[in-house]
């Protein structure tokens, strides 16, 4: 990831006008901007079917026929899917990639920007591409695509060629999954929610044995006991063990290494985070009908709301735990328990400062954007707002937003906000 101790913390403004785009091309698309905050970019149409991207006003100079799933990078790099000649491939900053495909899809990019990779067909089969090197090994059908902090790519790949209701075959299992194109041994009815480790070397996912059975893998090694079904696994204790929340007689529980290692039991118990450093594990939960919260090392809340928690994580350094939830038709964020209450119509998820004093996010509310920043609404409204960033120093915030056909780059001070 870029320092952002370089970063232009000191210049309170900036501003790129982007409405004139609209003049210049036949269309324009949802603009991105960099994370920090220097340049806004958008895809652009420019001739019949003839795309290109433009940013801060400047167009790259290859065109293309299509072009869609472009963000920017954690590292600053700007990332597209691209065809010409009905051929797809990666671009980054305008530079395709030398491999070519029948079609790409599912971008993935590391937090660090590392590594970028993607879902591909090509020649009738399908696999994996990291970094312009594509799988060795293709197959029937992939799904389900994930690639970790260090490059390791893996999916949910068939192995086995099934007919038409060809329901024995389809019993006998015919997915298994591939790490770096590398297909496992073992076959399954089905397969999900693949989970690497902190070092990208081991793999843990979620399976389906029969009509009724579901179980866990670890590695090549299959946990022993049979449920009801399972969400995804995660790695804990260095690495060295694996939990899931699992469905067993009804109700769901968390287990770990095959046994069970929460003691409550919920109507459903999802979305696992989990804090090495301090041992901290928490996941979304439903104690009772209808309700939602969320149980840290198994103690739940005091909290509830009706409709659902769509996202949960710690802080870094495990002080903070913060959901992000909907409540009566409105969206808001709990940390620790507690809500904002800011009841918005949308929300996205807050990042925190590096000495966890600061929790900032965007909302949309009756149609504007706003900034909040620890439960308090920035006074400003804006057409568009992009992800904030939060100073190394932890005492200014970097907003980015669009207002009346401008963009904007401003630096906040805490006095500015609280």
């Amino acid at each position: 990831m870029k320092n952002e101790k370089t970063w232009d913390w000191q210049i309170l403004k900036k501003e790129i006008p982007i409405n004139e785009w609209q003049e210049r091309f036949n269309w324009i698309e949802e603009p991105c901007v960099s994370p920090d905050g220097e340049k806004i970019a958008s895809i652009v149409n420019t001739d019949d079917a003839e795309f290109s991207v433009c940013v801060n006003g400047e167009t790259w100079e290859e065109t293309y026929e299509k072009a869609w799933s472009m963000r920017f990078a954690p590292d600053g790099k700007l990332v597209a899917l691209v065809s010409n000649d009905e051929e797809w491939t990666i671009s980054v900053n305008g530079s395709s990639w030398e491999t070519m495909f029948d079609y790409i899809w599912d971008l993935k990019i590391t937090s660090k920007g590392s590594f970028i990779g993607a879902a591909v067909q090509k020649d009738g089969e399908y696999g994996m591409v990291v970094n312009d090197t594509i799988w060795d090994n293709l197959y029937a059908n992939i799904s389900g695509v994930v690639l970790s902090e260090q490059g390791t790519s893996a999916a949910i790949v068939q192995v086995t060629p099934m007919g038409q209701g060809d329901i024995e075959g389809f019993s006998a299992g015919i997915f298994s999954a591939a790490v770096n194109g590398i297909n496992q041994p073992e076959k399954f009815m089905n397969i999900w929610d693949i989970s690497f480790d902190s070092q990208g070397k081991q793999v843990a996912y979620s399976i389906r044995k029969n009509r009724t059975d579901y179980s866990l893998m670890n590695n090549n090694d299959l946990w022993d006991k049979n449920f009801q079904f399972v969400w995804q696994p995660q790695f804990i204790e260095k690495d060295s063990s694996l939990v899931a929340p699992v469905r067993l007689a009804g109700k769901w529980t968390l287990f770990k290494d095959g046994n069970p290692f929460w003691k409550k039991n919920y109507n459903q118990l999802w979305k696992v985070t989990v804090h090495n450093d301090s041992g901290k594990i928490a996941a979304i939960v439903s104690d009772a009908f209808g309700k939602w919260t969320v149980s840290e090392n198994d103690k739940i809340w005091n909290f509830h709301c009706d409709t659902m928690i769509s996202d949960l994580f710690y802080s870094d350094n495990g002080d903070s735990l913060v959901a992000v939830f909907k409540n009566k038709g409105y969206w808001d964020v709990a940390v620790n328990g507690k809500p904002w209450n800011i009841k918005a119509d949308k929300l996205w998820s807050p990042i925190i400062s590096p000495d966890n004093t600061i929790l900032a996010a965007r909302m949309e509310k009756n149609g504007k954007y706003q900034l909040i920043v620890n439960g308090k609404v920035y006074k400003e409204h804006f057409d568009m707002i992009f992800e904030p960033k939060i100073s190394p120093e932890s005492d200014k915030i970097l907003l980015k937003a669009l207002k009346n056909g401008v963009y904007s780059r401003q630096i906040l001070t805490l006095d500015n906000i609280l």
